[in-house]
């Protein structure tokens, strides 16, 4: 391959070639020197037409054309401005979502591998070498609206540093988000409070896919938890990812994403009300928000578009399926509880180290002393195991005097 720039020396023995130089001299020179011929008689030439000093200096090059179809230089700068703005914003910024944002503003947009150059020769992607080919993916979606959603979480941390958790309830369908939830952590009763929100706003889904969480699903332990066994009672389906396999709940992992790359982007809420703020926020702005994985239609349309799945009728109780009434005898704690059918119930302090009867008919527990007349009676809730006096913890008011 021919040199670029010739060197000065080269270039002086080229300008004080000899006329009278044996035949095949001039290929031997160029071979030595890794020069091609034309380069040879083109500084043979300017030694001529312009003089052996301009023939020893190098030419500056000329300002390569622009490619007639290459994108506009207006063009290029406003895709770096959208991205740009969107990534400090915590949004998704690729190429495809560049490009139809481009062309909600009514300019000709170029190609989604145009504008991937285009960000690469800037300096804005980072390289990702560890990823695998699309070919690899196994993508499966549900048929229909509400017939599966997703449940999953994350932690995060508030403004003073205090951990708190995340959940989300995805549509596997629409990516529309269900509900999100700012707890203290991930409990049954959380989880629980999130998917009732799902239900209150749409109707009881077909299946809900979760991993193995000690708040979600323990079915593959042989145990049941307090959110499948509220499913069950409505007819739902509960589901689990295979352990270690985060990609079976997949949307809801890309969710994760997108939503903590939001939370970046904003200060950090100050208690758990403020993140329910940002969280509702979020999801507000995310369902009209172009969606790659929906052909570039929002969440919202894709969850307006349909189908939506018929929502599952509760088991049927037939005669013998009535609750039975169970009964038992407890002795009452030193904190003055009992245990009773995996519920802590405050009966009073003043009763502690006494034995009472408990009588469950139903999802009623009444309690009893020994004389028969009932303590109290408490309704068992779906996701609560503790049952205090119902009054108001912590130090009372003074009374003013009359």
């Amino acid at each position: 391959m021919a040199v670029r720039v010739i060197p000065v020396d080269v270039r002086n023995a080229i300008v004080t070639w000899s006329e009278d130089a044996p035949r095949g001299a001039v290929s031997k020179f160029c071979r030595e020197h890794g020069l091609s011929r034309s380069q040879f008689y083109e500084v043979r030439r300017r030694a001529r037409v312009e003089g052996p000093v301009a023939a020893m200096q190098v030419k500056p090059r000329s300002r390569p054309v622009r490619h007639r179809q290459a994108i506009s230089v207006d063009v290029e700068e406003l895709a770096v401005q959208i991205r740009k703005e969107l990534t400090d914003q915590g949004w998704d910024a690729g190429p495809v979502t560049v490009r139809h944002r481009l062309m909600d503003l009514g300019v000709t947009a170029p190609a989604a591998s145009t504008l991937a150059r285009v960000f690469t020769r800037r300096g804005m992607v980072d390289p990702q070498p560890q990823k695998r080919p699309k070919t690899r993916w196994r993508r499966f979606e549900a048929a229909t609206v509400h017939e599966c959603w997703q449940l999953d979480g994350f932690g995060w941390l508030l403004a003073d540093g205090t951990a708190f958790s995340v959940l989300q309830l995805t549509d596997d369908k629409s990516r529309f988000p269900i509900a999100t939830r700012a707890a203290v952590g991930e409990r049954a009763e959380d989880a629980i409070a999130v998917v009732r929100t799902g239900i209150e706003r749409f109707q009881v889904p077909c299946r809900l896919l979760t991993d193995n969480g000690a708040a979600f699903n323990r079915d593959r332990l042989g145990k049941k938890t307090q959110l499948v066994l509220w499913l069950e009672s409505l007819g739902c389906r509960p589901v689990t990812g295979s352990p270690g396999h985060p990609q079976t709940q997949g949307k809801n992992e890309r969710a994760h994403q997108t939503l903590q790359r939001w939370l970046r982007a904003h200060d950090a809420p100050v208690d758990l009300a403020d993140a329910q703020r940002l969280l509702n926020q979020f999801d507000a702005e995310f369902a009209d928000r172009r969606h790659q994985s929906l052909g570039m239609r929002t969440p919202a349309q894709a969850l307006t578009a349909g189908p939506v799945a018929i929502p599952p009728l509760p088991p049927e109780r037939g005669p013998s399926a009535a609750p039975a009434t169970q009964a038992g005898r407890r002795r009452v704690s030193t904190t003055g509880t009992i245990a009773a059918w995996n519920a802590i119930i405050n009966v009073g302090y003043a009763l502690r180290g006494t034995t009472v009867t408990a009588i469950r008919a139903g999802t009623v527990i009444s309690i009893f002393d020994d004389h028969g007349t009932q303590i109290r009676s408490v309704q068992l809730q779906p996701g609560r195991r503790f049952y205090g006096n119902d009054q108001p913890r912590g130090p009372q008011p003074k009374k003013c005097p009359d």
